[in-house]
Order: structure tokens, then sequence, then C-alpha cells
């Protein structure tokens, strides 16, 4: 790289006697420009980059003293050198002060002032090596800034979902280094916002771009002021994180939730609640998010409401010890298709009010009545199946035994919960095609590592809506279900097969057989030599 040269003196032997009399061969000079007063350099300096500047001090209209002050201000990058037949300390003092780079007496020696130039342009490089750098670091630091909230993000699905251990000295260097004001044992509140139904048919493009400006009207309008964050979970539940959960007064907090419940509905088309959950520890997050989910999960009637966790709670303790069904329980069970635990807790149940029975009025037995029913009809609706292919025969109006005794209740809750809840089974797992898609390639490549985004092309469908309709419609995470089918495949050849459980773990895509035995353990409660054990009798 040659750098540009700027002699100025005012007596134009001196200037040929500079040209000509250095060896510039040996030096990175790309131009030599020559001057013969201040004026005329200054052109030279608007229209051209001047790295080194080699003036002599004595010149009419404007001294090189002069000269210096203005390239300070002009051209601060360029190095000045200056010349003068007089050895008088006030220039040189002037010089310094103005940070020339050096200051020489004529008659220079020419070797002397080669030196000093191959000096000055050494200088003048390593000022824009730094530059370069400082620059691209400036670059970094910007695309950094933009990205902190997408790390942030990143780091809280991390924690909610276990990638991140949440002890201090893990957690907190995390915490400072994505700039979150929180330290692991930092009190926080979430606040899930469930969307729990679109008023428009959307595509899985379109409906992205809705969950963004759900996201930013929560931004906007829940958190306002106050410092925080919100985040969209892994299974499309966007969460509220406020850092400060004292800054924010209930009263407050409910009517700010109230107005993005509204604004929702009225420009974004959409009906969605909030679940606002109790100000817990950073550590507690995981806990917390769970309970929220399993909030939202039980409450199959309350549309576009705010639902506090403790007062839910405390509802639900209270309705508990006035002798109703916990429903929501039973619920979750009977879309599920789990006949063995529903029947023990409908048991269980009636037998505790059969043993209670004083203060059990006919109101109170058909408030059962129509509760049970009330709970069926809402969990086959959000299965999106139809009760008339459950009951042929109508058997849940069959409500004349049913409303004359506790016995007659139990009985008939038992007979109409079993069939709902084998139809499920049967039945409840029924997804679109899309998913029965996914679910099919999934099977065909158990031996393969498969991921979202492998899938989501599969079905021609965004990797994150994919990810939230395979949840929605199987209840899995499709890293959850991939892993439960490979686990299946493994028993059935444990069970029936002699390959070696190195081949086997091959078999459904893990060639590393320390994590392959560490996941079966976990799903079965047995590590594969033991299963094999167990089922084939082997000693």
């Amino acid at each position: 790289m040659g750098y540009n040269l700027l002699i100025v003196d005012d007596e134009e032997i001196a200037i040929k006697g500079i040209v000509h009399g250095l060896d510039w061969s040996s030096m990175p000079i790309a131009n030599i420009y020559t001057a013969c007063d201040a004026e005329e350099a200054q052109n030279y300096f608007r229209e051209h980059t001047i790295h080194v500047l080699l003036s002599d001090i004595d010149m009419p209209n404007q001294t090189g003293i002069e000269l210096l002050s203005w390239v300070n201000v002009h051209s601060a990058m360029t190095k000045t050198i200056l010349l003068t037949g007089h050895a008088d300390f006030k220039y040189a003092q002037q010089a310094l002060q103005l940070d020339g780079f050096d200051y020489l007496l004529k008659p220079v020696d020419h070797s002397h002032l080669q030196n000093t130039l191959l000096q000055a342009f050494d200088k003048v490089r390593i000022q824009e090596e730094h530059d370069a750098f400082h620059r691209t670091y400036e670059l970094y630091y910007q695309q950094w800034q933009k990205q902190l909230p997408v790390m942030a993000e990143r780091l809280w699905q991390d924690v909610i979902h276990w990638r991140q251990s949440v002890a201090p000295q893990q957690l907190n260097p995390q915490l400072k280094l994505y700039g979150i004001p929180l330290q692991a044992d930092s009190p926080i509140m979430v606040i899930l916002i469930s969307i729990e139904q679109w008023q428009e048919e959307w595509s899985a493009r379109d409906e992205e771009i809705m969950t963004y400006g759900v996201k930013n009207a929560a931004e906007e309008i829940i958190l306002m002021n106050a410092r925080g964050e919100v985040i969209q979970d892994a299974s499309g539940a966007l969460l509220v994180l406020l850092y400060e959960p004292d800054a924010v007064a209930k009263a407050e907090l409910d009517a700010r939730c109230r107005q993005y419940i509204d604004q929702c509905s009225a420009y974004l088309h959409c009906r969605l609640s909030c679940y606002v959950g109790v100000p817990a520890p950073v550590t507690s997050l995981r806990e917390v998010v769970q309970h929220l989910n399993e909030l939202e999960k039980r409450n199959l009637t309350d549309t576009c409401t705010v639902v506090h966790v403790q007062e839910r709670d405390r509802s639900k303790q209270q309705a508990m010890s006035a002798s109703h069904p916990p429903l929501a329980d039973w619920a979750v069970l009977l879309e599920s298709g789990k006949r063995t635990e529903l029947a023990a807790k409908i048991d269980e149940f009636f037998n505790q009010l059969l043993e209670e029975q004083e203060g059990i009025d006919y109101a109170h037995i058909v408030s059962i009545y129509f509760g049970i029913v009330h709970t069926i009809f809402q969990t086959f609706q959000r299965k999106s199946l139809a009760v008339d292919k459950a009951y042929p025969h109508r058997e849940w109006e069959d409500g004349g035994q049913a409303l004359k005794s506790l016995q007659g209740l139990k009985a008939w809750a038992l007979t109409v919960c079993m069939q709902a809840a084998e139809y499920m089974r049967q039945n409840g797992k029924d997804v679109s095609n899309m998913v029965r898609k996914a679910q099919q390639y999934i099977e065909e490549h158990l031996d393969e590592d498969i991921s979202r985004e492998r899938l989501a092309d599969y079905v021609y469908l965004n990797p994150a809506y994919l990810s939230r309709l395979f949840r929605k419609e199987t209840g899995q995470s499709i890293t959850d279900y991939t892993t439960d089918r490979k686990i299946v495949r493994a028993k059935a050849e444990l069970e029936n097969g002699n390959n070696r459980i190195s081949d086997i773990a091959v078999s459904v895509g893990y060639s590393n057989f320390s994590h392959f035995s560490k996941l079966f353990k976990k799903a079965t409660g047995l590590t594969p030599q033991e299963y094999r054990r167990i089922f084939q009798h082997v000693d």
C-alpha cells in the first residue's frame, strides 16, 4: 500500500533538493505532491488524502505552524514534520504543543530525513490498522447489540427447557453477558399469554406474522415502561417476563392485561387469555411456567380473561372443600384416554362423598351431573371430536337413575366417563394430514437424525409453525415424539431379537451407545441390558 506525501516550501530549490535527493524506492510512497505556500497546500488537502506533511516553518502569509494548526482540524490523521533554518526553541515548543510528528533543522541530512519519513509512514500504518480494527469492532458491536434481544430470548428458552443450568455460578454470567439486569435469586413474574383462537383463517406465514404482532402488542401494552422481556416458548405460547414485579401494582397489571386482550381482539383478530403467576426467583422459572401451562390446560370454560394463579388455586381449594369433583383433573385423564386412572379418581371422589353425605342435596347432585356433562362436551370440542360418535345412543343423557342418588350418580359417571375415555384413546389422537405425514416420515426414518427443519421441508411448512401444530395435535414436541418412537422400536427389538444392543442403538439412529442407554433408561427405568434380561427371561 502506498501513502501520499505533501512537501511545502516557498523555496523551489528546497523542494527539488528533497524530491530528487532522497531514495524513495525504499519508502511506501504512492504520490508526492508539492506546494509553495500554505494556501496551495490546503487545496491539496481538499482534493487528496495526505498521509504525511513535510513543511517549512518560515513561509509568507501563513507559517508552517499555522498550517499545522489547520491540518489538525481538517485532516487529523496526517503526520506533520516541520523544517526550519532557525534553531529557535519557540518554534519547537509550538510544534510539540500542536502534536507535530517531528521538528528538523535545515540543512537537514537526507538520511536522517528519510528515516524520519519512514517512521512517520509507519505511524500512519499503525494508526490505520488501529482505526480499521475499531471500525470492525464497532460494526460487530452494533450487530451484537441488535442480536441481544434474540440471544436473551434464547437464554430464557434454554432455562425453561432444562438446557441451561440455573445454578448461580453458571446462570449469573449468562444473565450479565446478555444484558439481563437480574441474578439467579432475583424475583421475576411470568404472564402466560394463551392464544385461544384466531378469528380469521391464516396461512402458516400469516399466522407467524400475526403472532409477531401479538408479541409486540404485549411489549407495548403489558410491559409498557417496565423492565422485562416478551419471549415465545417452544410450544408457541408467549411469556411476559417482568423483571421488577413490584414496579407494577396488581390493579394496574390487571388493567393492562384487560386492555391487551381487548386490543388483540379488535385489531389482531385474536382471542386470548393472560395467566398471571406470582413473583418467584429466576431459579424457579421452570416450575412457574409449568404451573401456568397446567392452569391454562385446566381452563376449559373461560376465554378472553385474566387468570391469577393465587386466585385460581384458592378457588380450586374452595371447590374441593365444597365437595365438587376435580373436573379439570378428570378432563386431563379423559383427554389422554387413561381409563384406569380416571376410574380410580371417580371412585375416590364418590367414596369420599358417600362418607360425607350430610349436606348433599338434590341441587348438589344436579350440579355434579351437569358439570360432568359439560366437561365431556368441552373435552370433545377441544379435540375436535363428535360426541355422538362416542355415544351412539346418547348414553350421557340417561340421568334418570343418576339424579336419584349418589350411588346412581357414581354408576352413571363411571359409565359415561369410561365410554368417553375409551373413545378418546382410540380416536383422540386424530391429527391433521400434515402432522400424520410428519409422523409417517419419522416412522420411516427412525434410523436417522431427524431435524425439525428437515421434517418441515418434507411437509412444506414453516419449522416453527410445524412445531406448534405438532405439539397442539399430539401433545408432544417433535423431539419427544421422535425419541418415544425410537424407544418403542428399540424395545420391540430387545424383546423379540438377538441383535447386539449397540446394533439396535444404531438401527434407531443413535451412534453413541452411552447416549442411547441413558435415553432408554430415562424412558423405561431400565438399561437396555436389564430390559432384555427381563423380557427374554435371560439369566
